[in-house]
């Protein structure tokens, strides 16, 4: 028993130990240089086009281009929530212990030994010297403590920025708040694609990092889509003109551009790209040799009969530029039990000998087409979290930095003639800045005694 005991005690002070902290620091820096080098949320594809199918197949495997997604770097947050925890319950009791501490008199041999100490003879009588050392620390502390001391003498205790020593902690817990958000946002948020063609709705958002399709609790209609391009074709601004819906019911209208996203729910909805769609085109099959043609009104992906044949035919596919031949569209036809065949007809050349299907020539003579608008949606629970846990990190920091605990002794006892003093003080931090603090409340202390004793009044 006593053996797991000492065995359980070991591995508690390795939990809270600084180095454990140092080391998971730096494993947490290499693995943010690793997700600043290796672009994150890159498609399988992509990530083969990049690196070739030998690097890429160890990257995936490692879920290098979703680092901050993988669970070893939220084992990693794990681990240092850990490390502060055990951090902050070995040394709390401690400080507190401290500063619970309180002195019950002064001893003033004991503190001529302090660092910052000064030994004074003054003229004053003992009467004037309690009023008058009241008054110099009361305004340079704001409180004092009287403590026991005989008749002829006097102890005082005068404390300031008691609190700040609990800063330390307060950055801990700001930390793991800091952490709590993170792993809120990287369990609980997403983010997806979501495709939306003018006049339609959609719930349906994909997710590139899960490969699926997810429904949102509410539904998007693009109303209007509208894109300006400068002289040289790049598009200068696109936006989307859009309605959420609850069920049937409009509860939000939007204009969602580019650096300007639209947020319902927690959810956020920004300009990612556009594409352009094709509605519908009349298309007309022809066989010159036979004498045998006749015209489709095909909507687009919805099959129709093909002419008097017992095969189906349907607009599968639609692009802006096939291989910089323009606009173009994919047309398949089947029949029951049988695969589909297919072609991409251009639609700017109908003499192009390769705009055929089963013997037809091909030939798009009208289209009605559109665009579709592309949102990155994104929700992540944390960020509330992460961004009150960055404040309260911030106050600790300033506070550790820039407060300090500091306290003064004071010590008089009646020496006839006059009086003498004993000051004595210390700090946790910032000794320098506080010496001059000493040093000027004892010039302050001993020049109000030497006035009063000549009958001037303190200033």
């Amino acid at each position: 028993m006593n053996a797991t005991a000492e065995r359980f005690r070991q591995l508690w002070r390795v939990l809270g130990s600084v180095r454990l902290a140092l080391f998971l620091f730096l494993i947490l820096a290499v693995g943010c240089l690793i997700g600043t080098l290796v672009p994150q949320g890159l498609s399988d594809r992509e990530v083969m086009a990049r690196y070739g199918p030998g690097t890429a197949r160890w990257l995936l495997a490692l879920r290098m281009t979703d680092l901050y997604h993988s669970l070893g770097f939220q084992a990693l947050f794990v681990a240092l929530s850990v490390n502060l925890i055990a951090c902050t319950l070995q040394r709390l009791p401690k400080t507190h212990a401290i500063l619970r501490n309180r002195d019950d008199f002064l001893d003033p041999a004991k503190l001529t030994k302090y660092k910052l100490h000064r030994v004074m003879e003054v003229p004053a009588d003992f009467s004037k010297v309690r009023p008058t050392a009241e008054t110099v620390l009361r305004s340079a502390f704001g409180h004092l403590q009287h403590l026991h001391a005989p008749a002829d003498a006097l102890a005082l205790v005068a404390e300031k920025g008691r609190w700040s020593r609990y800063m330390v902690y307060v950055i801990h817990v700001s930390v793991l708040w800091i952490f709590l958000g993170a792993l809120m946002g990287s369990l609980y948020g997403f983010k997806g694609i979501m495709n939306v063609a003018e006049g339609e709705t959609t719930q349906e958002i994909f997710l590139p990092r899960q490969r699926t399709m997810i429904a949102l609790p509410f539904a998007v209609r693009c109303n209007d889509f509208d894109v300006s391009f400068y002289e040289n074709g790049v598009p200068k601004e696109f936006r989307s003109n859009v309605t959420v819906l609850e069920g049937d019911t409009p509860v939000l209208n939007a204009s969602v551009r580019v650096n300007d996203p639209m947020s319902y729910r927690g959810i956020t909805f920004y300009q990612a790209s556009y594409g352009a769609l094709l509605k519908r085109a009349r298309v007309a099959f022809t066989k010159p040799d036979e004498g045998e043609r006749f015209e489709l009104d095909l909507p687009f992906g919805e099959a129709l009969p093909f002419g008097a044949t017992d095969r189906k035919v349907q607009l599968v596919d639609f692009t802006a530029d096939f291989r910089g031949l323009g606009p173009a569209v994919a047309i398949a036809t089947w029949k029951e039990g049988e695969q589909p065949s297919g072609t991409w007809i251009l639609m700017n050349h109908p003499d192009f000998h390769g705009n055929r299907l089963l013997g037809y020539h091909v030939t798009v003579l009208a289209s009605e087409r559109g665009y579709y608008t592309g949102f990155q949606v994104k929700r992540d629970p944390g960020v509330p979290v992460v961004l009150s846990g960055f404040v309260a990190l911030l106050i600790g920091l300033l506070c550790t930095f820039y407060v300090s605990h500091r306290k003064l002794y004071l010590w008089a006892h009646r020496d006839n003639p006059g009086t003498q003093l004993v000051i004595a003080a210390r700090t946790n931090k910032k000794s320098l800045a506080f010496e001059r603090e000493f040093q000027h409340i004892c010039d302050r202390l001993a020049d109000t005694l030497h006035r009063r004793t000549k009958g001037h009044t303190a200033p």
